[in-house]
């Protein structure tokens, strides 16, 4: 049995509900889309504050790179709940187009009939139906499934979903918190030379907020690597045309212990940028020499040319400078003329420079049973 609330008119229970379209005499001749495994787990993410979790165990548990095994396995486990809840779903379906019409007492009846004979979506055995349940909160949130029939098969899954930060938000609480603990060290110094407290007092307090300094400078160190990884370094394919203009523009790029050449936002935009310079040069070379003796294939060589190498280089250099670009609508209601006509509305471009996925990152999720 599902966690969800499967039916519009009636709960797990057999209860009507006091807003149900039955209490009001009316069947509902529709129902609304089952929502997708992608919207389930983006209700999924309960993303983190610091003063609540103030601290990520180890900078390696957060991934720039989604974790397709996870997300595949996510995936199968949400389509199963779905097709174990569609049953459902179609069942009532046919209980509210029933003809002639239902009762609604006949509906409950043969609501509870249905619950009670409810089989297995794995092994198709029954009475007992699946149980699907979400445990728990915060990093220790999962996700589950298994057989509820007396004889289980071997249907169990175990997802623990793991938790989400924002890192904006974490490295304005770090670099708050280093800030304030510099000051009471400053403070602290300034007592000691002055002599306004006990030498002995003064030190002991000292050691303690210099630990906790150097604590506070270590989360934020990881956090700035999580941002960084996420938003201002990029890996170049060696076998991609980026690596090979870097390359023929004499920009040395070294692999690091990973094997993996990694290059930072800015100079990436500040390379592509000179060649794409290089390339609009020599466009306007191809132009002139059309312009002298002009012919069709000067003219498709030159338009495959800016269509096949200034252009793509002109998007890479957007992609990387803009995450997200989108487009806000400012509503005109002045008129004008004789007829009065609307004035058009003014449409502006808003470019972001860090998308709002790469600037939440997920740790703690992991798959611990998955057997069907």
């Amino acid at each position: 049995m599902s966690d969800d609330d499967e039916s519009p008119w009636i709960d797990m229970d057999g209860n009507i509900k006091e807003k149900s379209p039955e209490s009001k005499n009316k069947s509902p001749t529709s129902y609304s889309k089952p929502n997708t495994p992608e919207i389930d787990k983006l209700k999924s993410l309960m993303v983190s504050s610091p003063s609540t979790n103030s601290s990520i165990s180890s900078i390696s548990s957060i991934s720039k790179n989604t974790d397709e095994s996870f997300y595949d396995k996510l995936q199968e486990y949400y389509e199963l709940k779905q097709e174990y809840d569609q049953k459902l779903r179609d069942a009532h379906r046919l209980w509210n187009n029933a003809k002639p019409p239902m009762s609604l007492e006949k509906k409950q009846e043969k609501y509870q009939d249905f619950i009670m004979k409810r089989k297995c979506i794995n092994c198709g055995n029954g009475p007992g139906g699946t149980i699907f349940s979400h445990v728990g909160v915060g990093q220790s949130r999962k996700i589950i499934a298994m057989c509820g029939c007396e004889e289980r098969c071997n249907l169990n899954i175990e997802i623990y979903m793991g938790q989400s930060a924002y890192l904006p938000e974490y490295l304005d609480y770090y670099t708050q918190q280093v800030e304030e603990l510099k000051k009471e060290l400053t403070e602290y110094k300034l007592d000691l030379l002055f002599n306004l407290r006990d030498e002995e007092i003064v030190l002991g307090e000292f050691r303690t907020i210099k630990e906790q300094l150097t604590e506070n400078l270590d989360q934020l160190v990881q956090y700035k690597q999580a941002f960084d990884m996420q938003n201002e370094n990029i890996e170049l394919d060696i076998q991609g045309i980026p690596f090979r203009i870097f390359n023929d523009l004499g920009e040395e790029i070294k692999a690091n212990e990973d094997g993996e050449y990694i290059v930072n936002r800015k100079k990436y935009i500040q390379v592509m940028q000179k060649y794409l310079n290089n390339l609009i040069s020599e466009f306007k070379t191809k132009t002139n020499e059309y312009k002298k003796t002009p012919s069709q294939a000067k003219l498709k060589e030159n338009f495959d040319f800016l269509q096949d190498n200034v252009l793509k280089i002109q998007k890479s250099i957007r992609d990387e400078k803009y995450h997200t670009i989108y487009m806000d609508t400012i509503e005109n209601n002045a008129k004008k003329g004789f007829k009065k006509q609307k004035i058009m509305d003014t449409f502006v471009f808003n470019p972001s420079k860090y998308s709002l996925d790469n600037q939440i990152v997920t740790f703690g999720r992991k798959i611990t049973e998955f057997k069907r």
